[in-house]
């Protein structure tokens, strides 16, 4: 069934520009009552899977014009600020690598400036595509997709030998064009080059979408999975290593990631399913397996930390823990296509 998928925004531009202005009118007050002037960026997280909608709020990290150390960080915020705002009234965008350029000397480096945009995103609670601020995308995406964009612009996969490089602005996406009936996500680009090496589009027996992040995905990767599930109504299969940061990986997809978590909403994809490599495998399939290091082990310990793991990524968590070691899908890289994803996915053996 063709399926056109429409783009919905995800937050009101008309929000963001009156929530700048507001920040900015307080300075304005602090500056002329002699205050001293602050930028308070909230902790806040919100378990937006939650029926509820618990709201977690800690103490606000301020950032002080007048401290030294912070100053730095301030004018950058401030400036951020202004360029959201007049991207906002014009309707352009631009990307962190041009704001870096603009100025060297001022932002310094470009991690700088990434880190002050976290900051305003937690500061308008909106995720960072809504800002107009785009980062260069890395993902990756091939099979039965057309692409629509809303110049006019058509990317469609089924003109390439290869794959293409996700567009940096998703918004921009109109449409989604697809005949697919699934979508299989890869954690790394060397899988993902060997699955269109072996010609696995066409082995399966199921048009599918594949799809990489190359390693922890951006987020115009993570908001392409979301539209494709919500919007095209697919269902979408990971594939990450049987260790503690393939696990987080899936997890960043699944629920987001802990430094975004205000931003879940529009980048989680909490229906994703988790077809492999399970940690309860590595004995029987992984002839490959290496020890856990001490870094491992740590990471384990965080992420069973955390609140919203289901009862079977927290079961294959404890695996790690006992087996005391790991697995990456290169080492079951010869039967990933014509057996192992295509009888996890018929036999619904995934988490």
């Amino acid at each position: 069934m063709l399926l056109l998928c429409h783009s919905k925004m995800s937050s009101d531009k008309s929000d963001i520009l009156l929530t700048v202005e507001q920040i900015v009118l307080d300075l304005i007050a602090s500056l002329m009552g002699c205050k001293k002037v602050t930028i308070e960026i909230p902790k806040h997280c919100r378990d937006w899977y939650r029926k509820d909608n618990y709201d977690i709020v800690g103490k606000c990290r301020k950032v002080v014009y007048s401290v030294e150390r912070s100053r730095h960080r301030f004018c950058l915020i401030v400036y951020l600020l202004a360029e959201i705002h007049q991207l906002h009234l014009t309707g352009g965008s631009c990307t962190i690598r041009g704001l870096y350029y603009r100025d060297t000397q001022v932002v310094r480096s470009q991690s700088y400036i990434d880190a002050a945009k976290m900051d305003v995103c937690r500061m308008l609670n909106t995720a960072p595509v809504n800002l107009g601020i785009l980062s260069a995308s890395k993902g990756l995406i091939t099979g039965d997709i057309k692409l629509v964009m809303s110049n006019g612009d058509v990317l469609d996969c089924n003109l390439y030998c290869g794959a293409i490089t996700l567009p940096t602005d998703f918004e921009n996406v109109e449409r989604i064009v697809t005949n697919a009936e699934m979508v299989l996500i890869v954690e790394k680009e060397s899988v993902f080059e060997s699955l269109l090496a072996c010609n696995a589009l066409s082995t399966f027996g199921l048009r599918f979408i594949l799809l990489t992040g190359k390693g922890y995905p951006d987020c115009t990767t993570r908001r392409i999975v979301y539209r494709l599930t919500v919007e095209c109504n697919l269902p979408a299969y990971i594939l990450v290593d049987a260790d503690p940061f393939g696990i987080e990986i899936m997890l960043v997809y699944q629920l987001g990631s802990q430094a975004m978590s205000f931003s879940a909403q529009s980048l989680a994809t909490p229906t994703l399913r988790w077809i492999g490599l399970h940690p309860s495998e590595i004995d029987s399939i992984s002839k490959r397996s290496v020890p856990l290091t001490q870094h491992d082990n740590k990471k384990i310990v965080d992420i069973l930390s955390r609140s919203n793991l289901s009862l079977g990524v927290r079961q294959e968590l404890r695996t790690l823990q006992q087996v005391q070691l790991k697995a990456e899908i290169e080492s079951v890289i010869d039967f990933l296509s014509p057996y192992y994803i295509p009888t996890k996915i018929n036999r619904n053996l995934f988490i």
